[in-house]
Order: C-alpha cells, then structure tokens, then sequence
C-alpha cells in the first residue's frame, strides 16, 4: 500500500503543510530494531539551520515490515542554497530484503501508473484545500527514473502551477537491503529543485542505512546473526 499520507503540498500565499491522513500515534519499535534514527537524514547533511520536524519518532509500520521511522525537518536548506518548505525521510525495515524489494517493485509501479497519478492527484488537490482551486490538470509529473542510490531507486518530480503560484515537490524511494526509504522534498513557492539535491541526500541517508546495517543490522555486530543477536 502506498503511503499517500505522506505527500507533502506547499502552496498559497502562505505556505500550508497538509497530510491525507490522520496522524499515526508513536511506538516502541521491537527489541533488537537497528538504529532507524540514525539512518534518517542527520542536520549535518543538510545547510546550518536547518529545524527538525516535531514529529520524528518510530511509529506502527506497513504490514512486512517491523519498524518505521518517520523523520524530517520544517524548514532547511541544500548547500547549493537551495531553501526547502518541509523535507520528510521515512524509514522502514523488513524481515528479508525480498520483502523490501517486493514492496519497491509494486510502489514504483504504482506511480508509473494512470491509476496512481489519478490517485495522487486526488490526495494533493484534497490537500491543497478548496481555497487553492486546484484541478488535476494543474498538476504535472516528471516522468520518474532511477538516481543510482541503493539497491534499486526511483525519483518523481510534481510540479503544480496555478494563477498565483508555482510549487515543486520530489518525491523518492529507494531501498537498501532491508531498509526501505521514502524522502518527500516540497520546495518554497516558486522556487525549483535541482535533481541534484535528491541525489545527494539520499545518497546521505543510504550512507547512513550502511554504517547502521554493518555494526547493528541482521548480520552486524549486534544484529540477529551478530555477537549480540
């Protein structure tokens, strides 16, 4: 199931934060869990300033996976200065890297699809509030494709344009092992995103997911199959 909550919209003469869904309460991920927070993005991978959402924490994941971590930052900016509205990173980890890529597979079909965009389309107007008169043909799709990052990854620009304004907002998903990542970036009004900010901070986080993975993953120090498992 794909996570529609998470489509982050920027728009308005003031800018708005709008989820699709109820908030979801947090939870004690299992005993033996890697490290979800530090494979999130860290203010070190992004411009000094940079403010940590209020709602970082584990909460109940997707059903295949045992733990999610949801994190992010309000306000923040790229170094090549770029200044981004919201930047959310979600993490989940599995039993099995199949189950990752299984999950990978159907999400990436799924925003290849007509029936996704129309879907997506729907939760970013409901989003956008009434006020917005935002219709489906002002919102345009990138195309998608791969930024090399993990073991398999998928990058979707939306760009919305209306009389008054202009929001762009990159969407990606990657995976790594048993770590599955999505990183939500809406920019200010009117400003772009370079492809190049969503390279290099999910090039950050898989950094992250690898350095956890190899002292407290599955096969780590401390993982299942490790010194401590």
């Amino acid at each position: 199931m794909v996570r529609r909550r998470r489509i982050v919209v920027a728009f308005g003469a003031s800018v708005v934060l709008a989820s699709a869904a109820v908030a979801t309460a947090a939870v004690q991920p299992p005993a033996g869990t890697p490290d979800l927070s530090a494979m999130a993005l860290q203010p070190s991978d992004l411009a000094q300033g940079a403010v940590v959402a209020s709602q970082q924490g584990y909460v109940a994941p997707v059903s295949g996976f045992t733990a999610e971590y949801d994190g992010g930052f309000t306000t923040a900016s790229t170094a090549d200065g770029v200044s981004y509205y919201s930047i959310g990173d979600y993490l989940s980890i599995a039993p099995t890297a199949s189950t990752v890529t299984t999950f990978f597979t159907a999400e990436t079909a799924f925003f290849r699809s007509k029936r996704g965009r129309k879907l997506l389309d729907k939760v970013i107007i409901a989003a956008a509030g009434r006020k917005a008169k935002l219709k489906a043909r002002d919102i345009k799709y990138g195309g998608g494709g791969s930024l090399g990052v993990g073991t398999g990854s998928f990058l979707e620009t939306i760009g919305l344009k209306t009389k008054h304004v202009r929001v762009h907002e990159d969407l990606v998903l990657f995976s790594q092992g048993t770590v599955y990542v999505l990183l939500v970036m809406a920019a200010n009004p009117g400003q772009t995103i370079p492809q190049g900010d969503a390279a290099s901070l999910s090039t950050a986080i898989d950094s992250h997911i690898e350095s956890v993975l190899a002292t407290t993953g599955s096969s780590g120090s401390s993982g299942s199959t490790g010194l401590s498992g």
